[in-house]
Formats: structure tokens, sequence, C-alpha cells
């Protein structure tokens, strides 16, 4: 019904394609770990005997009674999803969502105080050059596997991007629209006339729109551009194949995130590195990029060092 309470003629399907779109506004990542909250959000309501007519709409009471029961028993960020699981439920629905927002903060709040200890992640250590340079020593890149992953590190290092963006999640995923292809590589030259190669992701986790990414060639045996030279070279994917397919013995296969990782846990243990975890190569690109500016901005001064007095004697008067 419109505003006025009169029926809009629209069919059963038109009403359907509706919930469809405003469901694709999450990631799938994140629709799962809503539909996890509204499980327990359902299974709490069941043992307190709430009938359907309460839950949604939901009243403020329910939902913070509902938070509170399960605080000291997930993390903070957990709690956060239910509760947002709870709210895109109602959204999408078209029903009223009438919570009173500055109590269910304060209750969120409260419960990542009370989260248990298992529930937080150990902080993860981050990858540096000396460290990629280690599992380069362990590692055999004539191999297929081997060639892909190094070139897939030195890239997601470089681009300061995350894991799942140059992998694909399984063998069975891969799709042109979601992720990068050999096809999607080009070479530039920026403003600085440096040579730098330029990587479109067709989707990201923060730009369902994609983005471009890029790194430069670096100097010794961490330059990306040799790992990805080799990797194409070993495993000579078409270009509309994903980046870093890899030669198995049944065939060409997508890198997929597990394989990914496990290959550098792999090398991680045989160079005495300890357990290292995916998030930690963007963890280190980014100090890593840092520093590569810093050191171009000191060369830059030091390269107009008359000028630079001129501009910082004043600033510090």
């Amino acid at each position: 019904m419109d505003h006025s309470g009169c029926l809009v003629p629209l069919t059963d399907s038109d009403v359907d394609r509706i919930l469809v779109v405003i469901a694709h506004s999450h990631a799938p990542n994140t629709r799962e770990c809503y539909g996890s909250g509204l499980l327990v959000f359902h299974v709490f309501c069941d043992s307190h005997n709430i009938p359907e007519s309460q839950r949604c709409p939901v009243s403020s009471i329910l939902v913070l009674s509902f938070l509170a029961a399960c605080a000291g028993m997930y993390s903070g960020k957990t709690l956060d999803s239910y509760f947002y699981g709870i709210r895109a439920w109602h959204l999408l629905h078209g029903l009223p969502w009438s919570v009173d927002q500055a109590q269910a903060s304060l209750t969120l709040e409260g419960a990542k105080s009370l989260a248990p200890l298992s529930s937080s992640r150990t902080k993860r250590a981050p990858f540096t050059v000396a460290l990629l340079l280690a599992l380069r020593s362990t590692l055999d890149l004539s191999t297929p596997l081997h060639a892909a992953v190094y070139a897939c590190l030195t890239t997601s290092f470089f681009t300061i991007t995350r894991t799942g963006e140059f992998t694909v999640p399984s063998l069975k995923d891969f799709d042109r629209q979601k992720h990068v292809t050999v096809g999607d590589i080009r070479h530039e030259v920026d403003r600085h006339g440096f040579n730098v190669t330029v990587f479109h992701l067709p989707r990201t986790k923060t730009s369902p729109m994609g983005e471009d990414v890029y790194w430069a060639t670096q100097s010794g045996l961490v330059d990306p551009l040799v790992a990805l030279t080799n990797h194409l070279h070993v495993n000579t994917p078409s270009t509309s194949d994903a980046l870093f397919s890899w030669r198995h013995v049944s065939g060409l296969r997508v890198l997929t995130r597990s394989a990914f990782l496990k290959c550098l846990k792999e090398a991680s243990t045989r160079s005495g590195q300890g357990d290292l975890k995916g998030h930690g190569i963007r963890i280190g690109g980014t100090p890593q990029y840092a520093t590569m500016i810093a050191i171009r901005a000191a060369s830059l001064v030091s390269s107009h060092s008359t000028l630079a007095v001129r501009i910082c004697i004043p600033v510090l008067q």
C-alpha cells in the first residue's frame, strides 16, 4: 500500500524482486553472519516463549534482553553483527524498527567488556620484506603452485590488498565478474614518471563497483614484477583465467584462499617463522608503503635543501 493506504498494483514477482535486490546490499559473508544471528535470536525467543508477533516488529526491551543474555558468551563484534542482522531483517521486509539506538549502543559496549578472552583473536604478526625473503627461500618457484603463491604474496603485499581479493573462495566459485583475471592487468606510467603495473579488481569488500590497485618494481628478490612474470611463464594462464591460476596435475586450477594460506603456512614452518595469518600481509604492507613515501619525501627535500630551509625556518620561528 502507498502512504494513503491505497493498494499499489504490483505483482508478487515485483515484490520478490525488491527483496532480492535489497538482500544483495550485503556481502555474502555478512548475510551468513546475519543469518546466524537471527537463528540465535529465534532460539532465545523460543526458550522464553516469545510469540512470533512480538519478534517482528521487535521491541527495544526484547532486543536488549537478547543482547544481555548473549553478553559473556560472544565477542563484541559478533553481537554487533547479530544486532544489525535483526535490524536488516526488519528493513528487508519493510517493517518498522523502533529499537532505541542509544540503549542498544550502551548494551553492545557493555557486552564487549564482558566478552570471553577466548573470543579475542591473537594479534597478527605483520609481514615484512625480510619475512617475504625467508618464505621465498623455502619455495621452489619452478613449480606451479609455489610460483603462483609467491606471485600472489608479493602482489598482495605491495598493493596492500586483502587476501581474498587476489584469491578465490573455492574451486567452483570463480566468477570473472567478481575475481581478477590475467586480462585485468595493464601497465601505465604514473605522474612521477614511474612504470607501474595496475590490477583492476572487479569487486572488493569495500567497493562493489571495483577498484584499481597497483605496484611498481622493487629491488631484490621480492620484486613483484619478477614474481608475476615467473608465474605467468610457469603456469601460462589465458587472459580470461583467474590471475593466479596454477597447473595442477588435473589441469589449470584457480588459487583458492585456503590453498594460498596452506602453502604459506608450510613455508613458514620450514623457515621457522611461526604461525602466520593472511591478514598480516596487508598489515605489513601498510608501513612498508609509508616507509617508501618517507624515503621519497626525504630525497625530494634533500634535492631542494635550500627551498626546504626557506620553508621550514619561518615555521620554526
